[in-house]
C-alpha cells in the first residue's frame, strides 16, 4: 500500500529539506562535522565487529561447549535478534528525551562489552541465551543512537553523503568481522567474546572522545515510535525499504547459502568469496552513493537500485556457479545505491528532535525482515520443494525474493514523486 502524504506533513517537520542552509549548528566548521562524522563512523565500525565475529566459531562457541542440537545453535544466532526488536522502538523514545545522546551511546556500548564477557563465562547454555538476547538489544540501541547523532550533524545538502560514510562503517564492520573471529577463534572460541567485549570497550573510550552532541539540540517530549509514524506517514517509505532490503539479505545467508552447497557444490572458501564479493563493494560504495544521491536526489537511486537489484537476485538460481560472481558483484553494487539514500531520507523525512526514535523504527524494519527472510525462505522451499527439482525450487525462491524489491520500488514510486514536489525529500 502506498504510504499517503498529508497536507499538514510538511509543516510537521522541523528542518523541511529545501532549506539550503545547514541545520547542523552553525558555530561548527565543516571540517569539525567531518571529524565528527568520521569518528562516529569508526566507533560504528567497532560496534559491528564483534556481532560477525561470532558466525564463524559458532559450532564451537555453543554446539561443542554445550552440546546443542542444530535449532539451538542455531538460535544463539537468533535470539539476539529478538532482543533487538523488542529494544528498539521501546527505548528509541527515551534516547530522544535524553538531553545528550553521547552519555547514553557511551553506556550502551559499556553494556554491550559487558554482556559479551559475560557470554565467555555462562554455565548453562540457558544463561547464555539470556544474556545474548539483552545483548543484542544493548547492540540495536548503540547502532541507533549513533545513527541519530550522525543524522543530526549531517547537513541537509550533503547528508547522503555523511550518511553514506555511516552506511559504509556499518558494512565494513560486517563484511570485517567474520574472516577476524575465524582467525582470532581458531584455537579457543571463546576468545572471541573477550576480544569482541574489549572492541565494545574500546568503541565506548572512543565514542566518549570523539562523538559529540550539536550544541544545539533540543530533546524531544516523550512520545512512541507509533505516534511519530502516525504524525509523520512519509517515514513509511524507508522503513519499508529497510524491510525489504534485509528480507532479501536474511534470504542470501540462508537459503542461498545453502544452494551454494547442495546445488552449486561450491567449498566454503568460495561461499566465503561470493559474500565477501558482495559485501566489500556494498560497503565500498555507500559513500559515493550518498554523493549521488545528494547530486541527483533520493528517488532515482532507491527506486532504479530496488528494481535492478530485484532482476539481478532473481538470477540467482538461473545462472551457472561461475555467473554467480558477476552477479554477486552486481548485487553489492547495487545495495550500495538504495543503502545510503534511504539511510540520508529518513532523517529527511525525521524532526531532529526525534531521530533516535525514526532509527529506531527504521532498524526495527531491518531486524524484522532479517528475521523474516530466512524463514519465508525456508518456508517457500518446503512447500515446493517436494513437487520440484531442488534447483528448480532454489530458482523459483530466489525469484520470488527479488520480486518484492521491484514490488517496494513500484508501490512507493508514486509516493516519493510526490514528497520530492513537496520537497520533503531531496
Amino acid at each position: 500500500m502506498t504510504p499517503s502524504v498529508p497536507a499538514s506533513a510538511r509543516t510537521a517537520l522541523d528542518s523541511p529539506p529545501t532549506v539550503c542552509a545547514s541545520d547542523a549548528p552553525a558555530a561548527i566548521t565543516d571540517a569539525g562535522v567531518v571529524r565528527v562524522m568520521i569518528g562516529a563512523g569508526v566507533v560504528l565500525f567497532l560496534t559491528m565487529l564483534p556481532v560477525a565475529m561470532l558466525v564463524p566459531v559458532l559450532k564451537g562457541l555453543v554446539a561443542d561447549r554445550f552440546a546443542t542440537t542444530p535449532f539451538w545453535s542455531h538460535s544463539f544466532m537468533s535470539v539476539n535478534m529478538i532482543g533487538a526488536l523488542l529494544a528498539a522502538p521501546l527505548a528509541g523514545p527515551w534516547i530522544d528525551r535524553a538531553p545528550r545522546r553521547r552519555p547514553i551511546l557511551v553506556l550502551l556500548l559499556i553494556a554491550n562489552a559487558a554482556t559479551l564477557a559475560l557470554m565467555s563465562v555462562a554455565d548453562t547454555f540457558w544463561m547464555l541465551l539470556v544474556v545474548r538476547f539483552v545483548e543484542g538489544a544493548f547492540h540495536i540501541l548503540a547502532v541507533t543512537t549513533l545513527m541519530a547523532i550522525a543524522a543530526d550533524w549531517a547537513p541537509p545538502a550533503r547528508r547522503g553523503r555523511f550518511m553514506g560514510m555511516i552506511g559504509a562503517a556499518l558494512i565494513f564492520g560486517t563484511a570485517s568481522g567474520s574472516p577476524l573471529g575465524g582467525i582470532v577463534g581458531r584455537s579457543n572460541p571463546v576468545l572471541v567474546l573477550w576480544v569482541g567485549a574489549a572492541l565494545a570497550l574500546a568503541a565506548a573510550l572512543l565514542a566518549l572522545c570523539v562523538v559529540r552532541d550539536p550544541p544545539e539540540r533540543r530533546p524531544a517530549p516523550l512520545r512512541s515510535v507509533r505516534a511519530l509514524l502516525r504524525d509523520h506517514p512519509p517515514l513509511w517509505v524507508p522503513l519499508a525499504y529497510a524491510f525489504i532490503d534485509r528480507f532479501c539479505v536474511g534470504v542470501i545467508v540462508s537459503s542461498f547459502v545453502l544452494y551454494l552447497g547442495e546445488v552449486a557444490h561450491l567449498s566454503r572458501p568460495q561461499v566465503g568469496g561470493l559474500l565477501a564479493l558482495f559485501l566489500f563493494p556494498f560497503a565500498l560504495l555507500c559513500y559515493p552513493a550518498g554523493r549521488l544521491a545528494d547530486r541527483i536526489g533520493r528517488v532515482l537511486p532507491m527506486c532504479v537500485g530496488s528494481v535492478l537489484f530485484g532482476v539481478v537476485y532473481a538470477l540467482y538460481g538461473v545462472v551457472s556457479p561461475g555467473g554467480l560472481w558477476g552477479l554477486m558483484l552486481a548485487s553489492g553494487v547495487l545495495s550500495a545505491l538504495m543503502f545510503a539514500p534511504n539511510l540520508a531520507m529518513c532523517a529527511d523525512l525525521t524532526p531532529p528532535a526525534q531521530r533516535a526514535s525514526a532509527y529506531a523504527g527504521f532498524n526495527f524494519a531491518g531486524s524484522l525482515g532479517f528475521l523474516c527472510g530466512p524463514l519465508a525462505g525456508g518456508a517457500m522451499l518446503a512447500a515446493i520443494g517436494d513437487s520440484l527439482p531442488r534447483v528448480e525450487a532454489y530458482a523459483w525462491t530466489f525469484a520470488a525474493a527479488g520480486s518484492t524489491e521491484v514490488l517496494c520500488a513500484l508501490l512507493t514510486l508514486p509516493a516519493l514523486l510526490r514528497l520530492r514536489r513537496m520537497g520533503l525529500v531531496r
